[in-house]
């Protein structure tokens, strides 16, 4: 079944001023800082031992980039996209599951945002927050990407849960469901089975955000993202990507953004940022997220509490 010809485009350009506007003229309550009682602590043995099976990875010059988003590393070097299956046990995906499900209640509405979203999990989710400083894996999400990653600096920006249930046909016209992400390195980890929804399917355009056209279905293709715990990482900024509508019950998902601390390189902008959170509340976060990406990355990885994950590292899976 084609359902091409009804997903919108997110807004781009004065669209995001506007929702800049509306976000600050619409009163949110503001989310809890106070950390969920998780089930169990992060364990590094919740990553499969294995590594993860990783198929369907295209770089960045594979996908149409002649240019790499970095000054020193070849667009060849930079993953942007790719499956990736097994990377937490079924233990891992469990308690993933569990917290996706208790952090629903604080999950916000929008009526421009295709799901119900609880976003800066980490400051409420101990076990993510210190799976996302867990050497372990960041090294393993490192591989994936080909280049040294650390958490994103913004709270907001870092991690969210998504939640897709059924929307009138009505609704699914307004709500911006082809989009690129602020963030570069991003990992969309899904957390419903195939049995607990239909629809929902993870599109993404096989080329670059200059030859994406909402129309044209035959660059798109679907992310064989069929278990618990499969995830599609992607480079977010420089690819389209969304979720088809949910026809029946409900599908959940953990996004997590990450940065290369070695580069300051960012493709987070400002009016992106404030059409989630309205201008007051942006402008200081955007500050000291400038900031932020301009320290050297041995002290980006030192405020994590971690020695630095290396090129050469990556270059050899077993140091």
């Amino acid at each position: 079944m084609n359902h091409s010809s009804t997903l919108p485009l997110f807004e781009r350009g004065l669209g995001r001023v506007k929702l800049a506007l509306k976000s600050t003229l619409k009163r949110t309550q503001r989310p809890s800082s106070i950390c969920l009682g998780d089930p169990i602590a992060w364990r590094d043995d919740l990553l499969c031992q294995q590594g993860p099976s990783v198929s369907d990875s295209r770089t960045l010059e594979q996908l149409g980039y002649a240019e790499s988003p970095h000054s020193t590393i070849e667009a060849d070097a930079i993953t942007g996209v790719a499956v990736v299956h097994r990377l937490f046990t079924p233990e891992g995906v469990a308690v993933l599951q569990d917290i996706g499900a208790r952090l629903e209640q604080r999950a916000g509405d929008s009526d421009w945002i295709i799901s119900r979203r609880t976003r800066g999990v980490t400051a409420l989710s101990s076990f993510i927050d210190d799976m996302m400083n867990s050497r372990s894996f960041l090294l393993a999400v490192s591989r994936i990407a080909g280049v040294p990653l650390v958490p994103y600096p913004m709270l907001n920006a870092r991690s969210q849960i998504n939640y897709f249930y059924p929307k009138p046909v009505e609704q699914q016209q307004q709500l911006g469901m082809w989009h690129t992400d602020g963030t570069n390195y991003v990992l969309n980890v899904v957390l419903s089975g195939g049995c607990d929804y239909s629809g929902g399917e993870f599109l993404f355009h096989n080329g670059t955000i200059d030859t994406f056209d909402a129309l044209d279905h035959r660059t798109f293709e679907t992310a064989g993202l069929d278990a618990p715990g499969d995830a599609l990482f992607i480079y977010g900024s420089r690819l389209f990507h969304g979720v088809r509508p949910v026809l029946s019950g409900r599908r959940m998902s953990l996004v997590l953004s990450f940065h290369c601390p070695y580069f300051t390189d960012d493709s987070n902008r400002f009016w992106h940022l404030a059409s989630d959170d309205g201008i007051p509340a942006t402008i200081p976060n955007w500050l000291k997220l400038r900031w932020a990406l301009h320290r050297p990355a041995a002290r980006q990885y030192a405020r994590i509490g971690m020695e630095p994950i290396t090129f050469e590292e990556l270059r050899h899976r077993g140091g």
